[in-house]
């Protein structure tokens, strides 16, 4: 048998295309420790707007339901618990007079601002 007529690859070819392979996949396996790292940031930041979007939402249904007198200027914060510990969602009640703010001439007003770091969300109500 003569060398022409042999197939296959010898080790060190074997070795070589090894060698390659293993410098070409570290930078890409690097990345999964990115991605993971990424959708874990992601879910917090949209379990926090969840959660600022609950309370406004609740502050809308007092307005709508109570009347606005029901919704009482001031600062609240709360330490969430449960699934949710960890989170701080801070409500904020400010009243601005009519014609300045955003508030028409005419009106009363109360800016609410409804946070969860890194969420915030902010609207105002108004009572003619």
């Amino acid at each position: 048998m003569n060398r022409a007529t042999q197939q296959g690859f010898t080790l060190l070819e074997l070795v070589m295309v090894m060698l390659v392979i293993a410098l070409a996949s570290a930078p890409i396996l690097g990345q999964f420790t990115n991605v993971a790292t990424s959708l874990q940031i992601n879910e917090d930041i949209q379990t926090a707007v969840q959660l600022a979007q609950e309370r406004a939402e609740g502050i809308l249904a007092d307005r709508r339901t109570l009347g606005y007198a029901a919704v009482p200027a001031g600062t609240v914060v709360e330490n969430l618990a449960g699934n949710y510990a960890g989170y701080v969602r801070t409500s904020t009640v400010t009243v601005i007079a009519g014609g300045s703010g955003g508030c028409a001439a005419g009106a009363t007003c109360k800016e609410v601002i409804v946070s969860v770091p890194p969420a915030e969300i902010t609207f105002i109500l108004v009572d003619f």
